[in-house]
């Protein structure tokens, strides 16, 4: 079901001979092929991660920030609330959702099967569908979240370690400040924060990476939520599961954090790096590879704990990563693709 009236349909995406060199922000693998979006509706296949070539038809403009796979099936989403479906490998698409007046980009999408599946976005933007996307319930995270798992004097200290001064509202020696009370909130006070990434452990376990240091899990399918936030007060933009209850999240400022108990507690690890994190995949080895601005490319070792860093400050500006079958590690982002 389209949430637009037919006057406000979108136009759709044209054929442009550099849009491999476009801003591309997500690629992924299918059985068949693999799959990358990016701005202006552009979607762009390829069969070696070397080549790749336009989709025949695509019914928005607007800029696609993630695609998924599930069940021979594609579903991209993006700007302008816009969610888009291909039952051909990507060839050819189909209008879902379109809702430009809501000024909310869908940021994420994910796809249990080829039913059921969840779009997340900005200002706590939830979506959810169990017809593969004919029909798509609005929710909001405000109405979802059901517990907290937050230490708000916890969380001003933090703050006050992080940023060298004390929390907005009132000293740490304040006799009148109470953290609980007083500590700046931001966009989690009216449970507007972006839901920047969404990861599925299985087993109705969920986690959701938002700003500004917050987080959400569920354990119920993502019926109902539990709010938590990070150690670090920045935003993390991914999320990685490492087998079991173990997650890594990355974000901000080179910013890493792993959690072994499905976020129960969270340890921040010392990355040597400053560019921020925009896109990670597990890769043949098991070893988490995430990638950034400034062409950063950071290997992790879950058993040593440690990092091997690959950056160039000049370099472009990375957003997603992919390796694909015949090796080849393909690089997505302010340039577009490019291959190794």
């Amino acid at each position: 079901m389209l949430a637009a009236p037919p006057h406000e349909l979108p136009r759709p995406a044209v054929h442009a001979p550099l849009a491999a060199e476009s801003l591309i922000l997500h690629v992924i693998q299918t059985p068949r092929n693999l799959v990358a979006v990016g701005e202006h509706g552009h979607v762009l296949l390829s069969e070696d991660g070397r080549d790749w070539t336009q989709a025949e038809f695509v019914p928005v403009q607007a800029t696609l920030t993630r695609v998924t796979y599930a069940d021979e099936r594609l579903w991209a989403v993006g700007h302008d609330s816009t969610i888009i479906h291909s039952y051909d490998f990507g060839q050819t698409w189909a209008l879902q959702h379109f809702e430009p007046d809501w000024e909310q980009p869908l940021l994420d999408v994910h796809f249990f099967d080829g039913d059921t599946g969840i779009a997340v976005g900005a200002y706590g933007l939830f979506m959810r569908t169990e017809d593969a996307g004919r029909h798509w319930e609005i929710l909001d995270m405000a109405d979802m979240v059901t517990a907290e798992a937050i230490d708000w004097e916890e969380a001003a200290r933090a703050m006050v370690e992080e940023q060298g001064e004390e929390p907005d509202g009132g000293p740490e020696d304040d006799e009148y400040y109470d953290a609980s009370l007083d500590f700046d909130r931001g966009c989690y006070e009216f449970m507007e924060c972006h839901l920047n990434a969404f990861l599925d452990l299985g087993a109705g376990r969920q986690m959701i990476a938002a700003e500004r240091g917050y987080g959400f899990r569920s354990v119920d399918g993502g019926q109902t939520w539990e709010s938590f936030r990070f150690p670090y007060s920045g935003s993390m933009f991914g999320l990685l599961h490492l087998g079991g209850d173990t997650v890594l999240a990355y974000g901000l400022r080179g910013h890493v954090q792993r959690s072994d108990d499905f976020g129960d507690s969270w340890t921040v690890l010392d990355t040597g790096l400053e560019s921020t994190l925009m896109g990670g995949i597990i890769d043949p080895q098991n070893r988490p590879l995430m990638v950034g601005t400034g062409a950063a490319r950071l290997h992790y070792d879950p058993e040593s704990g440690g990092f091997d860093l690959d950056e160039d400050r000049l370099g472009s500006d990375y957003v997603s990563v992919l390796i694909a079958p015949n090796g080849t590690l393909v690089l997505a982002g302010a340039d577009g693709l490019s291959h190794e």
